[in-house]
């Protein structure tokens, strides 16, 4: 199976989730817990990452984080070996207790860290066998479920050194204050009128971003874009297309048909009469949509031309654009104002 991409860098915010195995439980009693606690504040110091919110849920886990060195890949292998580690001595098991690679989704924190950390602090009260329960129950279920970081965004006396309160509780109260924290335990609790099968999931886009369009531009921009171009990463990571700019082949003719002062409709025939203008236009498209499109449905919104045919384009264009600078400034131009 394709496995999302890894994004990467200073000051990334992440959801990261790990299940067991098969489903099974990674937590079998309070001192499982204990332990991974334990090893996650070590781990925490150790990668200096900034852990915002946490709840541990029998079969799985989910961490709200931030990491100012870019280095998540190495935290959460440390803190995954060091709990499969203990876990498997403990309960004298071997082999593998999470079920693959953690899954992580890099989050533009602005407006979605408020709404993740509720998501995170509802996890108790969301599984079944408290569906049915009402809303006073299930209020008191997450104030008083002991392994989640709700409690200490509440109250002084239940928090704990490793994690980091005070952004989000402002975020929502305006300080980090007894108010600050009033408001925010109201902001969590009063999820739990609403919608309760809500999934934030279906925003996330290529298993890997949630934000808004220019933050996924910008992702595709400078982490995914360059990395694509070779065909073994684009068989082993999934997903990348949904994260690519969407460039409509109407717009790209109309830009190139202004230059050259020529109906744009007529670009679009397979066989037009403006043969350089439509060599360009090939290769945009080519350059600009292959990350959302097979070169065959490509080809086929450019009046039927094979993927051979594309390939072919592309490379006649590009010695082209070497013997005539003029033309590559020109497509350059072009290129660029479609990735802004």
């Amino acid at each position: 199976m394709a496995r999302p991409w890894r994004i990467q860098y200073p000051g990334a915010w992440y959801h990261v989730t790990s299940r067991g195995n098969e489903r099974r439980r990674i937590f079998a009693d309070d001192r499982d817990c204990k332990k991974f606690l334990e090893i996650a504040a070590e781990s925490v110091e150790s990668f200096r990452v900034q852990l915002h919110c946490y709840v541990l849920m029998g079969n799985h886990f989910h961490l709200l984080l931030m990491t100012p060195e870019g280095n998540l890949q190495a935290f959460m292998q440390r803190l995954n070996t060091a709990y499969t580690v203990y876990f498997n001595r403990r309960h004298r098991r071997s082999g593998h207790l999470l079920q693959g690679r953690y899954k992580a989704i890099v989050v533009e924190a602005d407006p979605h860290l408020t709404e993740l950390s509720r998501y995170l602090h509802l996890n108790p009260v969301r599984i079944r066998r408290h569906s049915r329960k009402g809303i006073v129950v299930k209020r008191e279920i997450v104030s008083q479920y002991r392994w989640s970081s709700f409690r200490g965004y509440t109250s002084l006396r239940s928090r704990e050194p490793f994690v980091t309160y005070g952004l989000v509780v402002s975020l929502v109260g305006g300080k980090d204050d007894t108010r600050g924290r009033r408001k925010y335990r109201e902001f969590v609790l009063s999820g739990i009128a609403e919608d309760m099968n809500i999934n934030y999931w279906e925003d996330v886009r290529g298993q890997a971003v949630l934000g808004s369009a220019e933050f996924m531009g910008w992702i595709w921009e400078r982490f995914l874009e360059g990395n694509r171009k070779g065909r073994s990463k684009e068989r082993v990571f999934s997903g990348l297309g949904e994260l690519s700019p969407v460039v409509e082949v109407g717009a790209v003719a109309r830009a190139i048909a202004g230059r050259f002062g020529i109906p744009a409709d007529e670009l679009i025939t397979r066989r037009s009469r403006h043969r350089q203008a439509r060599r360009l236009l090939l290769g945009l498209c080519y350059d600009l949509r292959s990350g959302s499109k097979s070169l065959a449905e490509i080809g086929m919104e450019l009046g039927g031309v094979g993927a051979a045919a594309l390939c072919r384009n592309r490379t006649i264009l590009q010695e082209e654009l070497q013997g005539d600078p003029y033309l590559a400034r020109m497509y350059r131009a072009l290129l660029r104002s479609f990735r802004q």
